[in-house]
């Protein structure tokens, strides 16, 4: 019976957790993750960004940047892949992983106390 409601709990916490989401298609399951954009010019600055970065990556001496932008600093788009990759941070997902864990070491000590 304590297993049942263990199980109960774990799955409360999976199902309010907001992080990784999950898609079955067909025999496949499908896992995504997003990050919260404002609006269309932000998603094409994001992008942007990401090749902007790649770009410099690669080859640090040339300017990649799109004549309408001509202002924009290459600093501007690491800051922005920064600023992503904090948004695509699991943080939602680790504190369920702690739940889970909380729970089921604490089921764990009660096993070993005489």
């Amino acid at each position: 019976m304590k297993e049942k409601k263990k199980l109960k709990t774990i799955q409360k916490h999976i199902k309010n957790f907001s992080g990784v989401r999950m898609e079955s298609h067909g025999n496949r399951t499908r896992k995504t993750i997003g990050f919260e954009v404002s609006d269309h010019e932000d998603i094409t600055s994001s992008i942007s960004a990401l090749l902007e970065v790649c770009y410099y990556a690669l080859d640090g001496n040339g300017v990649f940047v799109y004549p309408k932008h001509s202002n924009k600093a290459p600093i501007t788009s690491v800051t922005k892949v920064l600023e992503m990759v904090i948004d695509l941070l699991p943080h939602d997902q680790m504190f369920c992983l702690d739940k889970i864990t909380e729970i089921l070491s604490s089921q764990e000590l009660k096993k070993k106390a005489p």
